[in-house]
């Protein structure tokens, strides 16, 4: 089923277009020429060959190498979109395990823009039209005003945020997690984007990096990826930092919640668990916003941080542990309900349905042919 997927994007031009890709693929897996030739049973020789584009791929040669690569097979016989051509360099030999992880991560968001734009053309999904609300305007942007209205499209203006993956897609981003070592990208297509993060991290880690890359789409970045996004330290990040953290935790549910508990003689300590804890936000992030807000000064910032909530805590504070978001494999439920309709009305089979929902269902769990007229 791949040559559907990759019938949206701009084929490679010749075998030298795929053995670069091949090349590139091979540096990011780490693997040396002879490593990989070992994988397909065939000569060094023969990749050298490959590589250089002297020698044709077969399609079965092309599934083993996807396969030895771990890369969609299009990743190898399609070019990546224009945006990021234009943001990234060559993956060249002996690169380094961080510029590996990128490419890796690249790789992934091509695969989710090639299956966002197979949805979106086939009709299965409908990107929302653009809000006037969070329209990029002329001028600096105000990141804290920029949440406030993302909230409002998402009809969430204050309380804690549901799934986040359904959340952003209200607003126009679709977004998976992936089993990579890179924190996040993101990438515009046409009127919408497509988003992934590594679900390697802590949970309030993964809700931060999908609101950082929400920040992105909104401020109609063409293609952004984090090697590290608290690292980052020049304006633009810090606009979207702040962005995220008001997403997430906006200042006036912070406050209501601080003034409720001192009112009943709450510790400080046991609030911010209880605010974590709702809003599914990391306890560096929470304490961090306390501190921003003046609420604790910076000794008490530096203590709290450092006394980092147990599973007892909160336990014992809210009667179960903060529920869990953005497991591996997940998508929003308009992706979902999208890839099952095209199955449903037989555009795809069972196992690009299981593709376009990155595994985390199996044909064994589809819904049963009865079921199907009940589907959007």
């Amino acid at each position: 089923m791949w040559c559907a997927k990759i019938a949206h994007m701009e084929t490679a031009q010749s075998w030298n277009e795929v053995g670069e890709r091949v090349a590139e693929a091979r540096e990011a897996a780490g693997l040396s020429q002879g490593e990989l030739a070992e994988h397909l049973g065939v000569d060094r020789t023969a990749v050298v060959r490959m590589e250089a584009g002297d020698r044709r791929i077969t399609a079965l040669e092309l599934f083993r190498l996807a396969k030895a690569l771990d890369v969609p097979p299009a990743h190898l016989v399609s070019r990546p979109p224009a945006a990021l051509v234009s943001r990234r360099t060559a993956l060249e030999p002996n690169a380094d395990t961080s510029s590996r992880e990128r490419y890796r991560l690249d790789a992934r968001l091509e695969e989710h823009a090639r299956n966002a734009e197979w949805l979106v053309d086939h009709g299965f999904l409908v990107p929302p039209e653009p809000d006037p609300r969070v329209a990029r305007g002329a001028g600096r942007v105000d990141p804290l005003r920029l949440a406030r209205a993302a909230r409002s499209v998402a009809e969430v203006p204050s309380g804690p945020l549901g799934p986040l993956a359904d959340v952003l897609e209200r607003l126009g981003l679709y977004l998976t997690v992936v089993d990579e070592a890179a924190e996040g990208a993101s990438l515009l297509l046409r009127g919408y984007g497509v988003a992934v993060i590594s679900g390697r991290f802590p949970p309030g880690r993964l809700r931060w990096t999908a609101a950082h890359e929400l920040g992105h789409h909104l401020l109609q970045d063409e293609y952004h990826s984090d090697a590290g996004v608290a690292a980052s330290r020049d304006e633009r990040e810090q606009c979207i930092n702040l962005f995220a953290g008001e997403f997430l935790l906006p200042e006036a549910d912070l406050r209501r919640a601080w003034d409720e508990g001192s009112s009943v003689g709450e510790a400080p300590r046991a609030t911010l668990i209880r605010v974590a804890a709702s809003y599914r936000v990391s306890w560096s992030a929470v304490v961090a916003r306390a501190r921003r807000l003046d609420l604790v000064d910076s000794t008490a910032a530096r203590r709290l941080k450092a006394d980092t909530p147990t599973k007892g805590d909160f336990l014992v504070l809210c009667g179960n542990e903060p529920e869990p978001d953005l497991a591996m494999g997940t998508t929003g439920t308009q992706w979902r309900r999208a890839a099952l309709s095209a199955w449903s009305d037989g555009a795809i089979t069972a196992s690009r349905a299981v593709e376009l929902l990155y595994g985390a269902i199996t044909e064994d769990e589809f819904p049963s042919r009865e079921q199907e007229d009940g589907l959007p």
